[in-house]
């Protein structure tokens, strides 16, 4: 009874959403737009490796932030994507995040009401109110309470299925899509599972502690290895590979957050004059009025508190920056040094908090009346479902999809459609909005610009030099520009797509192939490493494309001399070039673009992408899922009691 009244209270909570509003923000620019994107290609019958329509080019699959490879997203997918599909993943999640606290808190405490309130505490708390933009964030941390609870049962004894299902955990944090989030959680569960078993002083739990965790990374990424392997070699691509979180100074906790306990408003977030700490999602913890009263009578929990103490005290420590010291330490370790805004994973405190918040409604329960405890579990939801839901304006926009985004996209298209002569892309400042950042996976029509903290460092610099160059929008092949007010005009210096370079000069790197594009005229020179390919110059060399699709262009040329043909698509790894059948190398141009050397004479040359770890990872996944199956298989063959989890008895004490 208690878990269905806790399944109706999480639906109830994201109704006002479903029914009279919308995702915004991040909820929109990122995931919508990549999701619908991919949730259409898919249902027309391909898979969007690449996509013309954001920075140029991008290789769209390769992104974590799509979700493509996460179960739980494939629904949504074959059905369609709409706005309400990211609320529907959203109230997904939050049962996900209420059924795993519920579950660990019968663990910890063995009592259901105790559960359902402990499960309120996180899935309906301030964190997930702030982030439900941030939908792979939502997915990805509503793992968390399941990760603690299966490691937890890990310590007591290990079985090959067992085994199998942390690795499915495993998957389950990868997949959403955001690399932090299931580092935080990850490393936030191994160092409270390690911190418990030497409390305890029982190198037997450390070690099965150990193994289930290890099984749940190692495994885990098998299974995820359809996503990962593309994944890691875009990110070596990208911006992010240089990217250093000891150069940013934001998203540190503040100890005067911790006030947003008990006045939700205390930054002003609520009453629409916020004034606190930089970046407005970071700082917000409410989780319910009677949460800190409860706080207080938890700490008669001594199992309960010390899972709250070893999941959220090193984080605080950590968050807390460089000046607290911790920082400075784990910046250093793999993957910590590649993420920002360390409060994001202020997670890991809230499950703490809300088991400590459950294990004090337990004290109270005990001196109610079942009727009073029936009416003090609704008066905890209805306190979180007004403050969070119905007041934060970080929940969800307040008005519908198409009276926020609707208007300012059929502008652009009507735009498009009615020009004068053919919109082939469209160039913008950086972070162009048009009802919402990257419109063009919606509009269908190719943009130099996009939204994602993936674009790939070799465009991102040449677009970077291009502000203060002037001769390199050119290069960017763009036939139109997007006015302040919106409005499309032609740009008649524009050069073409594909062209023969009048001149190739040979650089030494790629430094100074970056150097150079402070005073490159692209139309009248190409910037190459050596060592490059000879080229010359036809005057009467020709180039025109005669097929032009999403991750393909294929060009038909004549020249009378070995020549270069400089392609205005980033280069990237998995783009190859065949001239009638036969491959030709191709190099970068420009320090950003495709470069094709061409021998004299008339052809078709072909130019396509196909990633080059996608069906590695796929076979590694394939294989990953086969053996978990079997493993699955063989437990509930040899012993059913070894797919008990959780069960139904308290955690035992150390």
């Amino acid at each position: 009874m208690w878990l269905l009244a806790l399944a109706a209270m999480v639906c109830a909570f994201y109704l006002p959403q479903l029914l009279t509003g919308t995702v915004q923000f991040d909820g929109v620019d990122v995931h919508y737009t990549s999701q619908r994107y991919f949730s259409d290609a898919l249902r027309s019958g391909h898979l969007p490796f690449w996509t013309p329509y954001v920075f140029a080019g991008f290789p769209f699959l390769a992104d974590l932030q799509v979700g493509a490879w996460y179960p739980l997203n494939w629904p949504f997918f074959l059905a369609g994507i709409t706005p309400a599909s990211i609320s529907g993943e959203l109230l997904l999640h939050s049962l996900i995040a209420c059924g795993g606290t519920y579950a660990l808190a019968i663990r910890l405490i063995g009592r259901p009401a105790a559960g359902v309130a402990a499960a309120i505490f996180y899935g309906l708390s301030g964190w997930f109110a702030a982030h439900s933009q941030h939908v792979g964030m939502s997915e990805a941390a509503a793992w968390l309470p399941w990760l603690v609870l299966f490691v937890d049962v890990l310590a007591d004894g290990l079985s090959l299925a067992r085994l199998a299902l942390a690795g499915l955990l495993g998957a389950a944090l990868a997949l959403p899509g955001h690399f932090q989030v299931a580092l935080y959680a990850l490393s936030g569960v191994s160092l409270w599972a390690l911190l418990e078993a030497a409390m305890c002083r029982s190198l037997q739990h450390a070690r099965r502690a150990a193994i289930g965790l290890a099984t749940t990374v190692s495994w885990g990424s098998c299974v995820a290895a359809v996503m990962l392997l593309p994944a890691l070699e875009l990110v070596d691509q990208s911006v992010r590979r240089d990217f250093n979180a000891r150069d940013v100074d934001l998203g540190y906790f503040h100890p005067e957050s911790l006030l947003t306990l008990v006045q939700p408003d205390h930054y002003g977030l609520i009453s629409g004059r916020y004034s606190g700490p930089g970046d407005i999602t970071q700082h917000y913890f409410y989780a319910g009025i009677l949460l800190p009263p409860l706080l207080a009578l938890g700490i008669r929990n001594t199992l309960v508190v010390r899972t709250a103490v070893l999941l959220g005290l090193p984080f605080v420590w950590y968050a807390a920056g460089p000046a607290a010291g911790l920082f400075r330490f784990v910046v250093r370790l793999p993957g910590f040094s590649s993420v920002e805004l360390p409060m994001h994973g202020w997670f890991l405190p809230a499950l703490g908090l809300a088991l400590l918040g459950g294990a004090g409604f337990a004290v109270v329960e005990q001196r109610l009346p079942r009727a009073w405890v029936a009416v003090l579990v609704t008066i905890l939801f209805l306190d979180v479902f007004t403050v969070n839901e119905l007041l934060n304006p970080l929940a969800f926009a307040r008005r519908g999809f198409d009276e926020l985004y609707g208007a300012a996209l059929r502008s652009f298209q009507l735009q498009v459609a009615s020009a004068d002569e053919p919109v082939e892309r469209v160039h913008g400042p950086p972070l162009s909005v048009i009802g919402y950042r990257n419109h063009a996976l919606q509009s269908y029509v190719e943009t130099t610009y996009g939204y994602n903290p993936l674009e790939l460092a070799r465009y991102a610099d040449y677009a970077a030099a291009a502000e203060s160059n002037q001769r390199l929008l050119d290069g960017l092949a763009a036939t139109h520009r997007l006015q302040p007010d919106l409005t499309l005009r032609r740009n008649d210096s524009a050069l073409p797509l594909a062209f023969f370079t009048r001149q190739v000069t040979q650089v030494p790197d790629e430094t100074s192939a970056r150097q150079r594009l402070a005073d490159l005229d692209p139309s009248e020179e190409t910037l190459v490493v050596a060592p490059a390919p000879s080229a010359q110059l036809d005057a009467s060399a020709v180039v025109r494309v005669v097929e032009r699709g999403e991750d393909h262009v294929v060009l038909h040329y004549r020249t009378g001399v070995a020549s270069m043909l400089r392609v205005a698509i980033p280069w990237f790894p998995g783009w190859r070039a065949t001239l009638d059948g036969v491959e030709v190398p191709i190099v970068i141009a420009d320090a950003a673009f495709i470069g094709a050397p061409v021998p004299a004479g008339e052809g078709d040359l072909r130019l396509a992408y196909a990633p080059r770890f996608f069906a590695w990872g796929a076979s590694i996944s394939v294989v990953a899922i086969v053996a978990t199956a079997a493993a699955l298989v063989r437990g509930y063959v040899l012993n059913r009691r070894a797919l008990r989890v959780a069960g139904s008895a308290s955690r035992p004490e150390c």
